[in-house]
C-alpha cells in the first residue's frame, strides 16, 4: 500500500508541473544565443603612395601603368590600385583609365592623381615628345679578308612590320629607317657564313658592325692569313706554309 501511495504521488506531481508549464511558467532554461563571431580590422586608411613610369616620363602615345599602395592604421599595406580614382590635372597632356593606365597625348608636364578612402596622392609625370633613332652598320668578311658582304640580310626586333629587313649594299653598309627609342636585337644572316645576333639599345644613333665568319668546310681547322683552309691535327702543324694562323675553328679539335 504505502508502495502504491508513492507512485500516486509522483504521478501527481508531475502532473502539476505540466499544468504549471500550460498556464505560462517556463519549464525549463532557455538555450543560449550562438556566439556572434569577431571579425579583426583591417584598419583605416592614412597614407596613399602611387608608382608611375621610371623617372616619371612617357612618350607620347605610349601607355603607362600606375600604381597605388594604401597604408593602413594598423601598419599594414595594400595594393588599392584597381580601387582607387584616378584623374590628371592637365586632361589634355594624359589620358587616364580605370586601373592607372595613364596615356600621353602631348608633349608637356602635369600631376596624375589617385585617390582612394579619403586619401590622395600624385606624381608629377612628363610627357616626352616620340623620338627616333638610327641603327646603321657594315657587314663584312672576318679577318683576315676585311671585305664588305653584299646581300647579307639584317632583320630587327621588335621589327617595324611583319616581315621587315634590310640587305647590305655592295659595301656591306645597311640602315634602318627611323625608329622608337628602346631596346633592340639585331640578326644578320647570309649564305656560306655563321649568323650573328647582337643586343643594341637606341637611346641615340648606334653603329653595329658585323664581322661575318665563313662557314668553315668540312674537316677544317683553323683559318689561315692566305684565306685558305688549314686541316692539320696539331696547331703547331696548322697553316704551316700559308703565313699563319688567321683564327682556328670553333668548336674544333684546335679551338682555344
Amino acid at each position: 500500500m504505502r508502495k502504491l501511495a508513492r507512485a500516486s504521488a509522483a504521478v501527481l506531481g508531475l502532473a502539476g508541473v505540466v499544468a504549471a508549464a500550460g498556464c505560462g511558467s517556463p519549464s525549463a532554461a532557455p538555450a543560449p544565443a550562438a556566439p556572434t563571431p569577431v571579425v579583426a580590422s583591417t584598419g583605416t586608411v592614412t597614407a596613399l603612395k602611387i608608382v608611375g613610369p621610371p623617372n616619371s616620363f612617357i612618350v607620347v602615345g605610349d601607355t603607362a601603368q600606375f600604381t597605388a599602395t594604401a597604408t593602413l592604421s594598423n601598419g599594414t599595406t595594400s595594393d588599392v590600385t584597381s580601387a582607387a580614382t584616378w584623374s590628371a590635372l592637365d586632361a589634355s597632356i594624359f589620358a587616364v583609365a580605370p586601373g592607372g593606365k595613364v596615356t600621353a597625348l602631348k608633349v608637356g608636364s602635369t600631376d596624375v592623381r589617385a585617390a582612394y578612402q579619403g586619401a590622395t596622392d600624385k606624381d608629377y609625370t612628363t610627357a616626352q615628345p616620340f623620338l627616333t633613332f638610327k641603327a646603321y652598320g657594315t657587314v663584312t668578311e672576318a679577318p683576315p679578308d676585311f671585305g664588305g658582304l653584299a646581300g647579307a640580310r639584317v632583320e630587327i626586333s621588335p621589327s617595324p612590320s611583319p616581315g621587315f629587313f634590310v640587305a647590305t649594299n655592295g659595301a656591306g653598309d645597311f640602315e634602318f629607317p627611323p625608329l622608337k627609342g628602346g631596346p633592340y636585337t639585331l640578326s644578320v644572316t647570309r649564305a656560306g657564313f655563321t649568323p650573328q645576333t647582337r643586343a643594341i639599345s637606341l637611346t641615340r644613333d648606334v653603329r653595329a658592325d658585323f664581322p661575318l665568319l665563313p662557314t668553315p668546310p668540312a674537316g677544317a681547322t683553323a683559318r689561315c692569313k692566305d684565306k685558305s683552309w688549314s686541316y692539320a691535327s696539331t696547331k703547331a702543324a696548322a697553316c704551316g706554309g700559308s703565313a699563319g694562323v688567321s683564327y682556328f675553328v670553333c668548336p674544333g679539335p684546335l679551338c682555344s
